[in-house]
């Protein structure tokens, strides 16, 4: 399958990442795609923790394991996977959470507008079973900030 342009990446719907012909394993290496890769990951790991594993870990990103929790880094930018699928959060201290939407958006080829949790921060459906909910930095729901960001992807129960 050819390479697709990054433009086309940026088009395809967020629910194809097993037909885009970019995978997370190729633009989690590089700093300028690295976000757009841990979102793809993170997405991917919601259902299928061992496919981000394997992505992260071939992109050369460093694992460290918690209690019941495990998270990847590289530089400043994190992702954190719970032991048990349908959690998985994309952490960037460096932007804010209208440069994290507007990453997102881009790959996942969504309306801009999106829902309001109990919290009042956004969210957006990639499926029936995916909900993804933009937030400010730390565990208290603070949903905008010019001083980092974290989208957190959420398995619904079965």
């Amino acid at each position: 399958m050819p390479r697709l342009p990054t433009l086309a990446l940026l088009l395809l719907p967020l629910p194809a990442f097993a037909d885009m012909a970019f995978k997370a394993s190729d633009l989690l290496p590089n700093p300028d795609t690295a976000l757009a890769g841990a979102l793809v990951a993170c997405a991917t790991g919601v259902t299928d923790p061992d496919a981000a594993d394997a992505a992260f870990l071939g992109a050369g990103w460093e694992k460290t394991e918690g209690e019941g929790s495990w998270e990847y880094g590289q530089g400043d930018l994190s992702v954190m996977m719970w032991n048990v699928p349908g959690f998985c959060m994309v952490d960037a201290p460096d932007i804010s959470t209208d440069a994290m939407a507007t990453t997102f958006l881009g790959l996942a080829n969504i309306p801009p507008g999106g829902a309001r949790d109990a919290d009042g921060c956004r969210t957006f459906a990639l499926d029936p079973n995916i909900t993804v909910t933009l937030n400010g930095p730390g565990n208290d729901p603070v949903c905008t900030s010019d001083t980092g960001a974290a989208m957190r992807f959420f398995l619904a129960p079965s």
